[in-house]
């Protein structure tokens, strides 16, 4: 039985892979939970709602708050947080293709 050692690529593509859904989460419920927290157009059930969903559902309801949820954050750091779940998605790829993450 022969072991082989990952190499560099294969170590970062594995750690990014692990730790980028984790910043994906406190990004996007950061995001959502101060912008709702500034709203002043929603009731008070309302805010509670998407308070708990947000917690209940991490990666769903918090973009949901932010692109379905009339959010008032301007169009570019929606688009920053979405693009940070398209470079998740380039990082799984990737690490498929080149067998560091499976």
């Amino acid at each position: 039985m022969s072991v082989t050692l990952p190499t560099n690529l294969q170590m970062v593509l594995g750690l990014y892979a692990y730790l980028l859904p984790m910043l994906l989460y406190v990004l996007w419920s950061t995001l959502a939970l101060w912008d709702l927290a500034r709203r002043e157009d929603l009731t008070t059930a309302k805010v509670w709602i998407w308070a708990f969903l947000i917690f209940a559902l991490p990666f769903v309801a918090a973009l949901a708050y932010l692109f379905l949820g009339g959010s008032r954050l301007a169009a570019r750091v929606k688009l920053l947080a979405l693009g940070g779940g398209a470079a998740y998605l380039l990082v799984l790829a990737l690490g498929a293709g080149v067998g560091g993450i499976s």
